[in-house]
């Protein structure tokens, strides 16, 4: 009777080792990428707007960009 008690924590702990080992492995990894947006920041605000617009004011709080 004693031999089945210490069996069954066994068993339980590797189920719970097998399933954790699944989770693990086929978590996604992922990596740090860069957008690859240039942007200039307003003076007035410090609103971020693309580099590559012809913006003249800033749409947020009406400052000049140049």
């Amino acid at each position: 009777m004693q031999e089945n008690d210490n069996e069954k924590p066994k068993k339980e702990k590797n189920l719970l080792d097998d399933i954790l080992a699944n989770a693990i492995s086929s978590t996604k990894k992922y990596e740090e990428t860069n957008a690859g947006l240039e942007t200039k920041k307003c003076k007035g605000c410090g609103a971020a707007r693309p580099d590559d617009t012809d913006l003249q004011y800033c749409d947020f709080c009406g400052g000049q960009f140049y």
